[in-house]
């Protein structure tokens, strides 16, 4: 079975990653893609090879042709659109964060169960090798018991063409700040590595009252005791990518967490694997999200999954308030 994508948003997530990873993976063809102006879904389209440009998200969701729809527009667009396209009878996968807050994730996932079709997040990290090797690292007790985690990232504020700012620092649009946009990452992260999460505080810094935060520290604490403390930016120098996993009997710095690189430090001394991530962060969650369609089970980043996500986030900024 090949699974026929749809693509609703041309942004600079889908260029960079998405419509080449689904086209680099076996059993799956990039059919369309929708984007409202014209000459910029004409040159997407031009460029990836995509044969069928729509702009409007109803004409492109009304091709029966189309299996499943990869929802890349701001994240106030992922309810409603996530609906039409079930209700359309497409499988979805949405970028995260899966929705503005954990009620619109509850609307997308009974919506999902009732036409009986597939819906998953793109959260990719959940595929690093590094990060599989730090969860046997933990569960093995190599570490000795759990104490803390530490993380540090950041995402730059880039202006539109005609110097207009992004719908990342847009409340209305983006729901957040850093929090949503880089922090949904690292907790999904963080729920896979240690579970659920038994306190949550949080403290946000915004530039001026109507704005989104553009600096958001929170502490979550897991049922084993292990702290997790992570700060997330918006336009710093760099972004550090940093975490590091403490325990009673071993460190790993997992820094940066995109490289794929481990310095593990026990009383043995150091040791540094490599476990690289695929070039194209997005063709595992690509390859992961089109099996389940086709084996009929769910995929490794569910809708729960984003759910979840979605509650802490709710529950820092009402803690942040």
């Amino acid at each position: 079975m090949t699974v026929r994508w749809g693509i609703l948003g041309c942004g600079d997530v889908v260029r960079k990653r998405v419509a080449a990873a689904i086209q680099a993976v076996d059993g799956c063809e990039l059919l369309a893609a929708c984007r409202r102006d014209a000459e910029s879904l004409k040159t997407f389209c031009e460029d990836f090879s995509v044969p069928r440009g729509y702009p409007s998200a109803d004409q492109l969701l009304a091709d029966e042709e189309i299996d499943a729809v990869y929802i890349a527009t701001p994240v106030h667009l992922h309810l409603p659109q996530t609906l039409a396209a079930l209700a359309a009878g497409k499988h979805v996968l949405v970028e995260k964060p899966m929705a503005l807050n954990p009620a619109e994730c509850e609307l997308m996932i009974n919506a999902a169960k009732e036409v009986d079709r597939t819906l998953g997040v793109a959260y990719y990290r959940p595929f690093y090798p590094a990060l599989e090797r730090l969860g046997e690292l933990i569960q093995s007790g190599q570490l000795g018991e759990m104490l803390a985690v530490q993380i540090a990232c950041s995402a730059p504020i880039v202006l539109e063409d005609d110097g207009a700012l992004p719908w990342r620092v847009k409340s209305k649009e983006g729901g957040g700040g850093p929090l949503m946009d880089v922090g949904s990452h690292r907790i999904d992260v963080l729920l896979r590595l240690f579970g659920d999460v038994i306190d949550i505080r949080g403290i946000c810094s915004r530039k001026s009252p109507d704005a989104v935060e553009n600096v958001a520290n929170f502490a979550l604490r897991f049922e084993d005791g292990t702290q997790a403390s992570v700060i997330c930016l918006f336009d710093a120098m760099q972004d550090p990518d940093s975490l590091t996993v403490f325990g009673t009997q071993g460190i790993v710095d997992a820094t940066p967490l995109n490289s794929g690189r481990l310095v593990i430090r026990t009383s043995d001394g150091d040791q540094v694997e490599h476990h690289p991530p695929h070039a194209n962060f997005n063709v595992p969650l690509i390859a992961d999200f089109a099996a389940a369609i086709q084996e009929g089970r769910h995929p490794q980043v569910s809708g729960e999954d984003g759910l979840r996500v979605n509650e802490v986030i709710e529950q820092i900024y009402r803690d942040a308030r």
